[in-house]
């Protein structure tokens, strides 16, 4: 499921207005797909603390799957939450800059799955 970076205030877990109403767009998709299960990566730049990193890429992908169970009345077991923190990063595009490639590095993910995890 192709979706754009969530957004969050900077170095925490808490989703801004705009990381929301992204969210808001997404879950029509999701709706679309009741038998299929969720899958939220939560991913974060390879600068910093590695433990910190870990944690607060879960933060965030935890505070997605709870935007999507108050928000949306999704099912908390349709849903799971991942922290990679910094262990998968994305592979660089041919001439990107450091500043660019960084700015892509922290996202949250979210795919569908058919079969149980």
């Amino acid at each position: 499921l192709k979706v754009e970076p969530v957004s969050f205030r900077r170095s925490s877990g808490i989703l801004d207005y705009e990381g929301k109403l992204l969210l808001d767009t997404v879950v029509e998709n999701l709706q679309r797909y009741p038998n299929f299960r969720i899958i939220i990566k939560g991913h974060t730049s390879l600068s910093g603390d590695r433990q910190a990193n870990l944690r607060l890429s879960a933060e965030r992908a935890e505070a997605v799957a709870d935007y999507l169970q108050t928000s949306y009345g999704m099912n908390a077991n349709r849903i799971r939450a991942v922290g990679f923190g910094s262990s998968r990063p994305l592979p660089r595009l041919p001439g990107e800059s450091d500043r660019s490639y960084a700015y892509r590095l922290p996202r949250v993910e979210i795919a569908l799955a058919t079969e149980a995890y």
